[in-house]
C-alpha cells in the first residue's frame, strides 16, 4: 500500500524550501514548547542509571498515576492493570488500536473536518467515510448525518474530542447521541482526546468514558505530548475496557514490545509533580487565540471561534485559491497553514495555530491584510 506523507510533516518540509527572497517565515507554534522542569530532569537522571523489569503494558506506577488523575479530574473509576496501555504517543496508540480491532473491508465513519486518521485506517485495511460537520453551528457533529452514513460494512465511529482542526467540543448531550447511534448499530467508538487540557470556552470537555452507560465498546487515546508539553518524549496511552484492550495490547507487543522506561519515568514525574510551569502557558492561550482571530477579522477572513485546541480553522475563500495553491500562497508570504482538504474538510479553509508569541500572531494578521489589498 502506498501512503501519502502526514500532511503536517510534509508542509513543514516544504516550508524549509521557501526561497530566501520571500518574506521571512513567521514562527508558528502549536502546543507549548518548553524545557522540562527540574523535577522531571532529575527523574530522568535517576532512571537512566536503573534497570527496569520489562512491562509491555507500561510501568505500573505510570498507569496508576493516570488512573488516579482520571478519577480525581472526572470521577472515572479505572482499573490500571486491565484498562490502560502506555504507547508511543496518541498517534501510535490510535494506529495500533485500529489495526487490532478492524478488519480489511471495514468502514469507519468520521465527522469531518478531523485529524489525519486516514493513513492509520488504511493501514488497518479499512476505509474512512467522512461525514461533514455543520460549520454554521460551530462545526457541530450532526447525529442524523452520522447515522445515515452507516452501512453493513461500517464497524466503527471515530471522533476527535476536542476536535483538531476546528476546536469544536461536543456537549455531553451530543456525545451521548453519537454513542447511542454506535450502540444501536454495533459500532466500536474510537476517540482521540489529546487536547483535554486545552479547553477555553463552550460546554467543556466530556471524556467519552463518562458515558459508558450508553455503550461499552469505547476506545480512548490520549497524548501526554500535548497535555504536558512532552512532545520530545512520545508518550501517550490507550484507555479501553478489558475485552477491547486485550487485543490492542497483543497488537502493541508485535508493533513495539514496550515504551522506553526512561521516557515513562519522565512521564510519571511530569504528571505527578508541580503543574504551575505549564499552567502558566495554558493561561495565555485564550488571549493568543483572540489575537489571531482579531487579525483574521481585520483581514476580512471568517472563522468559527474554537472553544479548544491551539488552532483556528480559517475560511480563506476571499484569497481566491484553494488546496495546495492556497498553502503555497501563504508560504510565499511567510505563513504555514494546512489546507482543509487534508482534514477531509473544505479546501478553501486552512488550519492556523496560535501557540506563538503575541507579536508573531499580530504579524500574521498584518500580512493577511496585505494579501487582501
Amino acid at each position: 500500500m502506498k501512503l501519502e506523507r502526514l500532511p503536517a510533516l510534509e508542509l513543514a518540509d516544504r516550508a524549509r524550501t521557501v526561497p530566501p527572497n520571500h518574506a521571512a517565515m513567521v514562527p508558528f507554534r502549536g502546543v507549548p514548547v518548553l524545557p522540562m522542569p527540574e523535577h522531571v530532569v532529575e527523574a530522568v537522571r535517576t532512571a537512566a542509571g536503573e534497570v527496569f523489569p520489562r512491562s509491555s503494558r507500561g510501568s505500573e506506577e505510570l498507569r496508576q498515576a493516570i488512573a488516579s488523575r482520571l478519577e480525581a479530574a472526572y470521577g472515572l473509576a479505572v482499573d490500571p492493570g486491565r484498562e490502560l496501555l502506555i504507547t508511543h504517543g496518541a498517534q501510535h496508540g490510535m494506529s495500533v488500536a485500529l489495526r487490532a480491532l478492524l478488519s480489511p473491508g471495514d468502514d469507519v465513519v468520521i465527522p469531518a473536518p478531523s485529524y489525519f486518521f486516514e493513513g492509520m485506517i488504511r493501514l488497518a485495511g479499512a476505509r474512512p467515510v467522512y461525514v461533514p460537520s455543520d460549520e454554521s453551528r460551530g462545526w457541530d457533529h450532526v447525529p442524523a448525518a452520522v447515522e445515515a452514513a452507516i452501512t453493513p460494512a461500517t464497524r466503527a465511529l471515530l471522533i476527535c474530542n476536542p476536535n483538531n482542526p476546528t476546536g469544536y467540543v461536543p456537549s455531553r448531550e451530543r456525545l451521548g447521541q453519537l454513542l447511542d447511534i454506535a450502540a444501536r448499530r454495533g459500532l466500536t467508538v474510537f476517540s482521540d482526546e489529546s487536547y483535554e487540557r486545552y479547553v477555553w470556552d463552550g460546554p467543556g470537555y466530556v471524556p467519552q468514558m463518562l458515558l459508558r452507560d450508553h455503550h461499552p465498546d469505547l476506545v480512548t487515546v490520549t497524548s501526554l505530548s500535548k497535555n504536558y508539553a512532552f512532545t520530545s518524549w512520545r508518550v501517550g496511552y490507550v484507555h479501553a475496557p478489558a475485552h477491547l484492550l486485550e487485543p490492542i495490547h497483543h497488537a502493541f507487543e508485535w508493533d513495539a514490545i514496550n515504551v522506553g522506561d526512561v521516557a515513562q519515568a519522565a512521564a510519571y514525574a511530569v504528571m505527578t509533580g508541580p503543574q504551575h510551569w505549564i499552567e502558566q502557558e495554558f493561561a495565555t492561550m485564550r488571549a493568543r487565540r483572540d489575537i489571531l482571530r482579531g487579525g483574521l477579522e481585520g483581514a476580512g477572513l471568517a472563522s468559527v471561534r474554537p472553544d479548544a485546541g491551539v488552532f483556528v480553522f480559517v475560511d480563506c475563500a476571499p484569497l481566491g485559491c484553494r488546496g495546495r495553491r492556497l498553502e503555497r500562497l501563504l508560504l510565499d508570504h511567510g505563513m504555514t497553514a494546512i489546507a482543509g482538504d487534508a482534514f477531509a474538510g473544505p479546501d478553501t479553509h486552512v488550519r492556523m495555530v496560535y501557540g506563538g508569541s503575541a507579536a508573531d500572531l499580530e504579524e500574521v494578521g498584518r500580512r493577511l491584510g496585505e494579501l487582501r489589498r
